[in-house]
């Protein structure tokens, strides 16, 4: 007791230093050094430890106090607190999804982009009827012996497309189908895989953002239903009560543009995805030059030529999916004529609403079982939107070029948007107008639909560039605040060091 009352004096007068130093984190001491001096900042910033030999001298006797070991383990505490919050902040979803995350985005578009044409060029030589079993695991290898072939072709020969329309097909010819159908099929899962696997990967290792991660596992999702849609598409051809009876054997046309518009959506989704990341990050790099440019979209003189964007996408969309009735009904091998449809712009009405389509007895289903059953009216409907969609295309073309306003608020990159959109209407519209001519070839079929999905996603680019992107927009704000708070800070420094 006499030894610590001597002692008394000595921590009293290093009270009020203790008080305020000793018992602060060294984060917080830098942090509370940007407000001083640099003389200031050069002293607080560094463990008061070195910087006085008496409290040095002390800090043995200090430790053994039942109090000051309390506040130590609290400091400790307060530190281990800091870095798991550190930590966590660290394993959050960032605000913007790594460029590779893009590029991986739109290679997976282009890998739909190929299984599309490659699909419809199965059509097109009749091979998709050829498998008939759906096999998602064991179906990934074709027959490995002979035996194994006859297999599949006595299957093949139950079908009702071998007894209508192949009866006299050999095992050569049925392998070279069968190879079509396997190699689509093939492709499918590889379009799975090299989704879902970068997909979890991306994920785990949070290199997307967190809306970004829900729009992949939709997008996954997407991939397997289309598989089912496939198969259920396929197994409509392989039963004679599926279509009428003595007709050419061939998958239910509904099923068949459910089956383009699930493989269409998930091409438009990949894509929108992975050009919405690269322009976040080119907008990124130069925040200023970002705001100012997403400020002037956001002009209210604009927002008639957004929404024109969009519904000349859904119209572009909607064109194509008419294309797949057509195709579903082997429409383009009547009519082949343009402008003309026999003796007329339309085949007569009693033609184009046959009463033999309808099933209820009091044809309330008249209209539209002929609009999506009758060959005949779905040619037309598809003339119709195919049309329309050129005179929309022209008629944007012309507000951009004719629109003072447009051509003042409009950037370089969307007029050449509107360029690039134009060029490929003419190629499609002549592309269309070939097939029909040439009573449907598959070189040319293949190609004209190649055409709608080129023209659908050069569309989708133009609407990426005149996108008002309120997210990203936010980000900016945020950037070139802290950027303008970082330059006030280093201009300050440099005034108080003269």
């Amino acid at each position: 007791m006499a030894s610590f009352g001597t002692s008394a004096p000595i921590f009293r007068s290093f009270a009020p230093r203790l008080s305020k130093d000793f018992f602060t984190c060294r984060q917080c001491l830098q942090n509370r050094s940007f407000a001083t001096s640099p003389f200031q900042k050069r002293t607080t910033s560094l463990p008061f430890v070195r910087n006085n030999s008496r409290i040095n001298a002390f800090i043995p006797s200090l430790k053994k106090k039942n109090g000051i070991v309390a506040n130590i383990k609290s400091l400790s505490t307060a530190a281990a607190s800091a870095e798991q919050g550190a930590g966590k902040a660290k394993s959050s979803f960032p605000e913007v999804s790594n460029k590779a995350v893009a590029y991986w985005l739109l290679g997976s578009a282009a890998s739909v982009f190929g299984i599309v044409i490659f699909g419809g060029l199965t059509r097109l030589t009749e091979s998709g009827l050829s498998i008939t079993e759906w096999r998602p695991v064991t179906g990934s290898l074709p027959p490995m012996s002979d035996e194994d072939w006859e297999s599949e072709f006595a299957k093949y020969r139950a079908s009702p497309e071998f007894q209508l329309l192949n009866p006299h097909m050999n095992l050569s010819e049925f392998k070279s189908i069968y190879y079509m159908e396997w190699i689509h099929r093939l492709w499918g899962r590889f379009v799975g895989l090299s989704f879902v696997i970068p997909a979890v990967y991306f994920v785990a290792k949070k290199k997307v953002s967190k809306p970004m991660a829900w729009r992949l596992g939709g997008i996954a999702g997407l991939i397997g239903f289309q598989g089912f849609i496939g198969w259920w598409m396929v197994k409509s051809g392989l039963k004679d009560d599926l279509f009428a009876p003595g007709s050419h054997p061939r998958v239910s046309q509904y099923r068949l543009t459910a089956h383009l518009a699930a493989a269409f959506t998930c091409y438009v989704a990949m894509l929108w995805n992975g050009l919405a990341i690269l322009r976040s990050h080119r907008l990124l790099k130069d925040p200023e030059a970002g705001i100012k440019l997403l400020d002037s979209l956001r002009d209210p003189k604009l927002k008639i030529f957004r929404r024109s964007v969009a519904g000349l996408a859904l119209l572009v969309f909607t064109t194509a999916m008419s294309g797949a009735l057509v195709a579903g009904l082997d429409a383009g091998l009547i009519y082949n004529e343009f402008p003309w449809m026999g003796t007329g712009l339309t085949p007569p009405k009693s033609e184009l609403f046959d009463e033999r389509y309808s099933r209820l007895s009091d044809r309330s289903d008249l209209w539209w079982r002929n609009m999506l059953e009758n060959p005949s009216l779905v040619q037309l409907d598809h003339r119709i939107l195919a049309m329309t969609t050129f005179s929309s295309v022209m008629a944007l073309w012309a507000y951009t070029r004719g629109s003072p306003t447009m051509r003042r608020l409009l950037p370089a990159a969307a007029r050449k948007g509107v360029h690039g959109v134009v060029a490929f209407t003419f190629c499609q519209v002549a592309l269309g107008i070939s097939t029909l001519l040439y009573l449907v070839p598959t070189h040319l079929a293949s190609t004209h639909q190649a055409g709608s999905l080129f023209l659908l996603t050069w569309v989708l680019v133009l609407g990426s560039r005149i996108w008002h992107p309120s997210r990203t927009y936010k980000l900016l704000q945020m950037a070139a605040k802290a950027q303008n708070q970082q330059l006030s800070r280093s201009a300050a420094n440099a005034a108080s060091k003269l």
